[in-house]
């Protein structure tokens, strides 16, 4: 009677770890969509190996971002350029601090791959009121950093 209370424990306690594994937490997207370069400005992103995809809160008045994603910047900029921030791309700059529900979503394409603000000759290309979750977002890189 034991073996068989202990054998019932051991699969009661296995599928419940075989159930947890499978509903782990999944990735919440915070935003994707595709970048597109304004025609003036592609022969500037040509031999650019970085691009930085920047999130800042809108309800907060503090000028540092709540995360960035880094991201290597495809050779072909003929076509539109896919992007998706989650969870674990973004490099999230207080981990305390809760998701924002309306974002500013800077796209930079950085000449010196260095984080930081933007220096002469970067491009970036700006879109404001975008909701947590938002997909399908179409940012053009349309400004060079002077």
């Amino acid at each position: 009677m034991l073996k068989w209370i202990a054998l019932i424990a051991v699969i009661i306690i296995g599928g419940a770890v075989a159930i947890g594994l499978n509903m782990g937490e999944q990735s919440p997207v915070f935003v994707s969509g595709n970048i597109k370069i304004s025609d003036e400005l592609k022969s500037d992103a040509v031999g650019v190996e970085t691009m930085f995809v920047i999130i800042n809160d809108e309800a907060n008045p503090m000028p540092m971002p709540f995360g960035a994603m880094k991201e290597k910047l495809p050779q072909d900029l003929s076509q539109p350029i896919s992007f998706l921030v989650t969870k674990e791309a973004l490099r999230v700059m207080n981990p305390d601090a809760p998701p924002p529900k309306l974002m500013r979503v800077k796209v930079r394409i950085d000449k010196d791959g260095v984080a930081g603000p933007d220096q002469p000759g970067d491009l970036t290309g700006i879109m404001e009121h975008v909701s947590f979750g938002q997909k399908d977002l179409e940012i053009k890189i349309d400004h060079k950093a002077p």
